[in-house]
């Protein structure tokens, strides 16, 4: 393997060590400041999206196609000494507004103990720190943990201490990440704790591990009723909520064969705010299931001594993933992959504009699976077609019904 491409790929190592990337080399990195950067063109449409009409009864309507730049990063690494880094993530994505996805130091103390200050992607399961990186992992869309429209907890945290240790056949690695909360500062002050601690046995091809995280108390969403979805683990109609997550994963990644297993269970300790409740009730559609849960008579008026103010609920949501490597004689890669994706919410609703998501919020009871089927082919490392197809089950208005999408992702890696 060429220098040039493992000093291409050593942004993508920082982002996603020990995660299983298709690609994890250690990287080579230049005293200067090296640009790095990845891509990502995609097309997708729906077929048979469920609704009900003004009889009460179910139809089907296909969705618009939709063309997207759901992924254009630009990074900067930058060693400041032998033990000082510095590194940045610009999102552009769809070529309009460019945020900051990353922005942190880190000073190495030893492999043992590492500290890093800034805005970063916490150790948090398989995926979180490399959702960005699209040519690199088998699939298109993330875990549905990590899906924009009900992530299970923010992706970024503000400090975090981590390393490693050698321990029998493999390394113990460790890290551990705190921030203001996931509604910003909290009057209680409280100190929100997220852990990962994973054992990589890479040689004999095993990677096991556990992450959790709690708020340590109630905090709040970081958006208010109408403005979207939230980039957290709290709705919006909450006026607090106590929660934690926890979860396991494995891989197994060798001869080829790439195995992935994880399992998360985040617990809401929540009060509802019966006026944004109010809100959501009058404005957002909700179905008759949600609207029996948000109300203590359902079929009384809606007004906020009506709400039911116990907003207690739980998240659980697992997926498997496996896919297979075929070398072909050009140096291509061909990679068939499979997915099963479970997700369980009963508090969400299906309406994004006022916090909701289109999956979960779709069904009767909050639950949805999905199959995927899919291929990757790599002309060259740097470069990924993937095409895959979907088809969502749920309970849609008392009967099972199901639905289907397809994708195509053309995504590339660049550097200099």
């Amino acid at each position: 393997m060429s220098n040039t491409f493992k000093k291409l790929m050593a942004p993508l190592v920082v982002l996603a060590p020990s995660l299983g990337a298709s690609f994890y080399v250690e990287p080579v990195l230049a005293a200067d400041i090296n640009l790095y950067g990845y891509l990502s063109w995609r097309i997708e449409k729906v077929w048979d999206e469920l609704a009900v009409d003004d009889t009460g009864q179910t139809v089907t309507e296909d969705a618009p196609r939709e063309i997207a730049l759901p992924s254009f990063n630009v990074m900067m690494l930058h060693n400041v000494a032998d033990n000082v880094k510095f590194f940045a993530n610009l999102n552009g994505a769809d070529a309009e507004e460019i945020t900051v996805s990353n922005a942190w130091g880190e000073y190495q103390v030893n492999d043992a103990f590492n500290v890093r200050l800034g805005k970063t992607y916490r150790r948090f399961g398989l995926y979180n720190e490399m959702l960005d990186a699209v040519p690199t992992y088998i699939g298109i869309e993330p875990p549905e943990l990590f899906d924009k429209d009900h992530l299970i907890l923010s992706r970024e945290t503000l400090l975090m201490v981590h390393g490693w240790v050698p321990l029998g056949d493999g390394e113990l690695r460790y890290s551990f990440s705190t921030d203001n909360g996931e509604g910003g500062p909290s009057a209680d002050d409280n100190i929100p704790l997220g852990f990962d601690l994973r054992y990589d046995m890479s040689l004999n091809g095993y990677l096991v591990g556990v992450s959790g995280y709690t708020s340590n108390g109630d905090t709040v969403s970081d958006v208010g009723v109408g403005d979207g979805s939230p980039r957290t683990g709290v709705l919006p109609w909450m006026e607090k909520d106590d929660f934690s997550v926890i979860g396991l994963y494995a891989q197994y990644d060798m001869n080829n064969l790439k195995l992935q297993f994880a399992y998360w269970s985040s617990d809401h300790d929540a009060t509802r705010d019966a006026a944004s409740v109010v809100t959501v009730v009058e404005n957002a559609g909700v179905n008759a299931a949600q609207r029996a849960r948000f109300l203590k008579d359902p079929t009384a008026a809606v007004t906020e001594d009506n709400v039911n103010l116990d907003g207690d609920y739980e998240v659980n949501t697992w997926y498997v993933r496996a896919g297979y490597s075929f070398y072909l004689e050009s140096g291509a890669e061909l990679v068939p992959y499979f997915q099963w994706d479970s997700y369980e919410n009963p508090e969400t609703i299906q309406n994004k504009d006022y916090g909701g998501d289109n999956e979960a919020g779709l069904s009767d009871d909050g639950a949805f699976s999905k199959s995927t089927i899919g291929v990757i082919y790599r002309p060259i490392p740097q470069v990924a077609f993937k095409l895959d197809s979907s088809t969502h089950f749920q309970k849609f208005n008392g009967k099972d019904e199901s639905y289907s999408e397809i994708r195509f992702d053309a995504s590339y890696i660049f550097g200099q």
